[in-house]
């Protein structure tokens, strides 16, 4: 039996079922299709794709024989040359996500590596063609950021190591170092009190009970302010809370706040108490804290 062949779907089975094949030739005018046209939306993507990876992304020179260039400023181009190993270097401390995607599988070579330990570990992908006159993409998935590049490869000519620099990030990293480094300055302004009003501290306070935990190693004010100046220690122990104590006797919670081992409170006060536990597990735990007038 003959079976006539249409379709490959056709042929394939009826081949696979032992019969003879009679391939039929394409219809007069036939073309294969080998393009689909597109629409509006879609030429305007693809002109704006190409217009990405024709930006303009000059290289520049780094340590140690590397070629750096700027993330997210355009297409970075990794040359390679047979027989040659290339390799994209990327940022340290980052995790490579899965396996990385290349558009052409079957005549590059990617390999994973990496230098350094802990944090400072930097990843790297090792680059082979085996032929020269290729031309594909090549996509790394991180923890931090996706990667896109073009890998081509000459006879000769070649880059022996691609890095990349971070503006925006770098730029951010130096605002919140500036701003942590203005939060200490403003947290020290308000630690100790300025040398404009130090005729007018007042370290007249008495402190009693407790242990070397929590007793405070000395207690003062500035006329507005009240410090209580901590043991290192406390840091890794659970800190007591202050009281301040009223006329009738008895403690109230007071609005007050902790930085560096010194609590601050907002007001003066002639009596207060530093309490740890609560109820009878407080016993032996309670410094007693008064305040003398300024002689």
């Amino acid at each position: 039996m003959r079976v006539v062949c249409l379709t490959l779907v056709v042929c394939a089975a009826a081949f696979g079922q032992g019969q003879s094949v009679v391939v039929s030739p394409p219809p007069v005018g036939y073309k294969p299709k080998t393009d689909v046209p597109l629409s509006p939306t879609a030429t305007e993507a693809v002109r704006v794709s190409a217009g990405f990876r024709a930006d303009s992304n000059p290289p520049s020179p780094g340590p140690d024989g590397r070629v750096i260039y700027t993330f997210g400023a355009g297409l970075a181009t990794l040359v390679c040359a047979p027989l040659r190993i290339c390799i994209l270097e990327l940022q340290p401390g980052e995790k490579l996500n899965g396996e990385p995607q290349i558009g052409d599988s079957l005549r590059w070579q990617i390999t994973p590596a990496a230098y350094g330990a802990g944090i400072d570990g930097t990843p790297i992908i090792v680059v082979k063609p085996t032929a020269a006159g290729l031309d594909t993409n090549l996509l790394v998935t991180t923890d931090r950021r996706a990667y896109y590049l073009r890998l081509v490869s000459k006879p000769e000519d070649y880059v022996s190591r691609v890095a990349f620099e971070y503006p925006a990030e770098d730029n951010n990293r130096r605002w919140q170092e500036h701003m942590l480094t203005e939060r200490s300055l403003q947290e020290k302004a308000e630690l100790l009190p300025t040398l404009g009003t130090a005729e007018r501290l007042n370290f007249n306070y008495d402190i009693h009970g407790g242990n070397e935990h929590i007793r405070p190693l000395r207690v003062f004010d500035d006329g507005e302010k009240t410090y209580l100046q901590m043991p290192a220690q406390m840091k890794n122990r659970e800190a007591p809370v202050l009281l301040i104590v009223g006329n009738d006797g008895k403690g109230e919670v007071t609005n007050y706040r902790v930085q560096r081992q010194t609590y601050i409170v907002d007001r003066l006060f002639d009596r207060a108490t530093l309490v740890l536990g609560a109820g009878k597990k407080s016993k032996g735990l309670t410094v007693e804290i008064s305040r003398s007038p300024k002689g």
